[in-house]
């Protein structure tokens, strides 16, 4: 069987019914570099399925593009005419496409390689510069991603909490680390050092339903600040250090 490039592309991005590339371009030029450009299309009376799982007709169409994987060293985009559909309710809502999430101009697989090079402690700048984007558009990624991770988090088995600090720049710029010293994980990041933060790292475990009586024990720098912190109400019944002593009055 005779395969053409839309066909073999359109397996290579996995789509499957009713999408399709429907073209492919490759543009060079000095400003630019060369660029390949992916056209994704939907058969003539494509239906979308809406969230009772109801096949529901193509209202209109909006036109989006989105940065995808290097082809080699070839820049790559994909672009779509996304159906917008009346769904059951009678309401027109855009139809989800599978290769980005709503709202980003990325796909999936782009993102997924810009945080594995991230998460191997690449700086962000570089991140950006070998994929060529802007950097904060670098840092948007990063923070969609890490905020589902927050979000997902569950502290609720912490009993032993480590509490240091470390500079996050040159001219003594702190943050302080709140750290699960049992699963060895950062749990909460916090500007600056003192007994603030010690507070910060209290509400975001209460945030979580982490009962603060739940930490047996901390482990810390001997620094006034954070001994302050930490030790201000401190349990009459234990010689640890308890979260129970991070109250607000600290």
């Amino acid at each position: 069987m005779q395969m053409n490039s839309e066909a073999l592309f359109s397996m290579a991005l996995g789509l499957q019914s009713p999408g399709q590339v429907k073209n492919v371009t490759f543009n060079t030029n000095e400003s630019a570099g060369s660029e390949l450009h992916l056209w994704i299309g939907f058969a003539p009376g494509s239906r979308f399925r809406d969230e009772t799982d109801k096949l529901c007709a193509v209202h209109d169409t909006v036109e989006r593009q989105w940065q995808h994987l290097s082809f080699f060293e070839h820049t790559c985009y994909l672009h779509c005419a996304v159906p917008r559909i009346t769904t059951s309710d009678g309401k027109v809502r855009n139809v989800d496409v599978p290769w980005a999430r709503p709202g980003s101009g990325f796909t999936l697989l782009f993102e997924a390689l810009a945080m594995a090079m991230v998460e191997r402690e690449m700086p962000v700048n570089r991140v950006a510069e070998i994929l060529k984007v802007n950097p904060q558009r670098t840092w948007t990624i990063f923070n969609y991603w890490m905020s589902l991770a927050r979000d997902a988090d569950d502290p609720s088995g912490l009993t032993k909490l480590g509490v240091d600090e470390t500079s996050s720049k040159k001219g003594h710029q702190y943050v302080t680390l709140g750290v699960d010293l049992d699963q060895a994980r950062v749990i909460h990041v916090v500007e600056g050092k003192g007994k603030a933060t010690i507070e910060s790292i209290r509400k975001h475990l209460e945030s979580k339903g982490a009962a603060k009586e739940q930490v047996e024990q901390i482990s810390m720098d001997l620094s006034p600040s954070f001994i302050a912190g930490a030790g201000r109400s401190h349990s009459r019944r234990h010689r640890l250090p308890l979260i129970a002593s991070m109250s607000s009055s600290c």
